[in-house]
């Protein structure tokens, strides 16, 4: 079944999160989209050029689909009343990339995503943000592992330059905030108590 949409009908908000993923990296699909009346396996053109083949349930995107963006962004994987909602994988237009768990048109669960900087965070995600334990790779080769908190370090992690220099114990606010030992690139330590110490952060 392939069947052309009208200019009435809805289409799907792509501009949202397609930018910048790392500042709203998820919003993508968070607006439920009904297309028609059907139910059954199809392929759907809207009237923006996105294409969607799957399945449907009443006119909304439901089961195994994939949704094709005009503006080349694509998702696979897992739709419920229209919106993403279990596992799929997001490519945006900028060569950004997440495969994981989607709540509601938002990263939930967990996953992993690769920024077109060459940023890559694996973990868990809530309210799609970085939330819970992770790990997160800059281009440098510089390294965190440890909780997150609303997209920054918070709670105990290890943070690795580098040039080998490295920080374990506790972040708040994506600062070096309470207990920890910073240990420096001739394997000297320094152990103590640490406040509002930035070098840097998500």
């Amino acid at each position: 079944m392939t069947l052309s949409l009208a200019p009435a009908l809805a289409k799907p908000d792509s501009s949202a999160g397609a930018a910048n993923p790392s500042a709203n990296p998820s919003s993508m699909g968070a607006s439920p989209m009904k297309v028609s009346s059907l139910t059954g396996e199809g392929t759907i053109t809207l009237p923006d050029g996105s294409t969607y083949k799957g399945e449907l349930l009443n006119g909304r995107f439901n089961g195994r689909g994939q949704l094709v963006l005009a503006d080349g962004s694509s998702y696979e994987g897992d739709f419920r009343n229209g919106r993403y909602n279990g596992n799929g994988t997001l490519l945006l237009a900028d060569g950004s990339r997440y495969e994981g768990q989607f709540q509601d048109g938002i990263f939930n669960g967990v996953g992993t995503l690769t920024q077109a900087d060459g940023k890559k965070y694996e973990g868990e995600f809530a309210s799609g943000q970085f939330n819970g334990k992770g790990v997160l790779t800059y281009p440098d080769g510089t390294r965190y592992e440890g909780q997150f908190l609303a997209g920054q370090f918070n709670g105990k992690g290890a943070l690795t330059y580098p040039d080998r220099t490295s920080y374990n114990g506790d972040f708040r606010n994506g600062a070096f905030e309470g207990i920890g030992v910073f240990t420096l690139p001739d394997g000297s330590r320094l152990v103590g108590s640490w406040s509002n110490v930035r070098r840097l952060s998500p």
